[in-house]
């Protein structure tokens, strides 16, 4: 018998035995031949509820009413801690290092003289009414409050890295109570944009604690994010020592930063002491980096031994979340060279970090970063992997390739148990065209710049709607075969696709009792926009399907 035909019967029988629900496990798995059934599976997300998009702050209400419906989970950047606190202390921009004036009072909130700064921050960007108009949209955000406050550990030269760790000036990053400045500036933003109140309104924040400039309106308890991530990737250990957070060094910056650390720097600090039910993101690390995570809560737990001794928690269980990124390089961060995802070691990293992490905690685990570029990977460094048969418009982009590989990306990432997958990003950081259109990160997103949509956005988008309410339940990914298995109540969605690069097709026939009244949707289909066309598979004695590289989805009545 030839191993082809070995092939088509033993997918063949793996189907039969799905769709009838006699699922079989094999506890002898390796990290690249998973089979995952019912107790092994991780992901507790409905589908359409796993999906979140790295966005901007947007002043188009418009593209929010429209681009950002792609998700109802946004993370947003371009809302760095020194746009809302220091953009008048700014003098002179030299990439990441800016030149201040330090003749500006600037002691620590909420006595200094410069003010917390929501309706005219960068550029006077009014931030009250952009995160108004996400939440009128039902959308959740959660800024990305990365980078420093430009009057903590200024040099001589008034020249600031930007970037680097927000610890006090003079201070040691080790400590936490030598991050009072930037605890300050959190507890002003969580006041501001949390769910407590003030104490007049029924909440327990002091008016007096709050300090904005002269042309903001003191409020408090407005409820328009649903969480914070106070700073990203912080474990970049490539770049100068004052950029690097050591698993030390975070673990002091996340007390000071989650309340003040335990409440010992006094009210006005803290994350948690604005508003007990905002949740935390652990800043994004550049990888999936379980032991770095793991070193970090054990540092954290060490320092705040005593917490319930001042009335707060160790490790407040309610409000962490655990993050990570991860783009489909080939050996990981250090070699960028893009590939296929079902060459990259991304699920198994996920499945054992999601499994490792929540085992010490309970918590939800974001992959807050991953993605393909649309150019192909000969001209960036994540573009997505090409074939000869997909069509290559101007500038080296396949909006073909990218659908087909950000795909399996999305159920590669879904079947290893993430709670939300951001994907990075919503709109093109960089306008195709322009100078600099193929360096690294330029072409990632699902709208072009200047607002119109690519087919990944129509298909990402209608499929959340195809797979509203399913849960998974079952994943084979035994190469080249990729399976994921969800049910609802009423009926089962098999997504299957071939995890190689050759433009593969396998076809196979099925009895029609098997695939009685089902609908098969092919997410490669570019002829409509606005919705995603099925064939319904009941109209003939057999019916064949099609095992492409390009995900497909059957749905079976149970």
């Amino acid at each position: 018998m030839s191993m082809r035909l070995l092939f088509i019967l033993s997918i063949l029988l793996l189907c039969t035995l799905l769709l009838f629900g006699l699922v079989i496990y094999n506890d002898n798995n390796t990290a690249n031949d998973v089979e995952l059934s019912k107790d092994q599976i991780l992901q507790r997300a409905v589908f359409n509820e796993f999906l979140g998009i790295n966005s901007v702050r947007e002043q188009n209400e418009e593209w929010i009413k429209d681009q950002y419906q792609i998700s109802k989970s946004h993370r947003i950047f371009g809302m760095d801690s020194y746009l809302f606190t220091g953009e008048e202390f700014v003098t002179e921009y030299r990439g990441k290092f800016f030149k201040v004036d330090l003749s500006i009072p600037h002691d620590e909130y909420p006595n200094d003289l410069v003010g917390f700064n929501p309706a005219k921050g960068a550029g006077k960007f009014h931030f009250d009414l952009f995160l108004n108009q996400l939440k009128e949209n039902d959308i959740q955000a959660i800024p990305v409050l990365a980078r420093n406050l430009l009057y903590t550990n200024v040099p001589k030269d008034s020249l600031i890295n930007v970037w680097q760790i927000p610890y006090d000036q003079g201070g040691d990053p080790e400590n936490p109570m030598d991050y009072k400045a930037y605890s300050s500036f959190l507890f002003q933003f969580t006041a501001r944009y949390g769910n407590n109140k003030l104490i007049e309104n029924g909440g327990s924040i002091k008016k007096d604690l709050l300090k904005l400039t002269t042309d903001n309106e003191i409020k408090a308890g407005l409820n328009l994010v649903f969480a914070i991530e106070p700073g990203n990737e912080m474990d970049k250990d490539w770049f100068s020592e004052k950029e690097y957070a050591s698993p030390k060094i975070l673990a002091a910056f996340l007390s000071a930063a989650i309340d003040g650390h335990m409440g010992l720097m006094g009210e006005g600090h803290g994350i948690l002491t604005a508003d007990s039910t905002m949740r935390i993101l652990f800043p994004s690390p550049t990888d999936i980096k379980t032991d770095y995570v793991k070193n970090v809560l054990r540092h954290l737990k060490g320092l705040r031994s005593k917490a319930p001794s001042n009335e707060f928690e160790v490790i407040p269980k309610e409000n962490l979340i655990f993050t990570a990124h991860a783009y489909p390089f080939e050996g990981g961060q250090t070699g960028e060279e893009s590939t296929i995802v079902e060459e990259t070691s991304i699920f198994a990293d996920s499945y054992e970090f999601i499994k490792e992490v929540r085992e010490l905690y309970d918590f939800p685990v974001y992959l807050t970063e991953t993605g393909y570029d649309k150019v192909s990977d000969q001209i960036s460094p994540i573009g997505a992997p090409t074939i000869r048969q997909d069509h290559i418009g101007d500038h080296e982009i396949s909006e073909s390739a990218h659908l087909r590989h950000l795909l399996r990306l999305l159920f590669t990432t879904y079947a290893a148990g993430y709670d939300k997958t951001f994907l990075f990003t919503l709109k093109d950081p960089v306008e195709v065209g322009k100078n600099g259109y193929q360096t690294k990160f330029a072409t990632t997103g699902l709208v072009k710049k200047q607002g119109a949509k690519y087919q990944a956005w129509y298909t990402v988008k209608h499929l959340k709607e195809v797979l509203s309410g399913y849960n998974l339940k079952y994943v084979y990914m035994k190469q080249p075969l990729n399976l994921i298995s969800l049910e609802d109540d009423n009926s089962r969605a098999i997504i299957f696709w071939l995890g190689t690069n050759r433009n593969d097709k396998l076809s196979l026939k099925f009895p029609k009792s098997l695939l009685y009244k089902s609908e098969l949707y092919d997410l490669s289909d570019f002829n409509s926009t606005k919705s995603l066309h099925s064939i319904c598979l009941s109209g003939r004695d057999t019916n064949t399907v099609k095992f492409t590289e390009f995900p497909q989805v059957l749905v079976v009545p149970k």
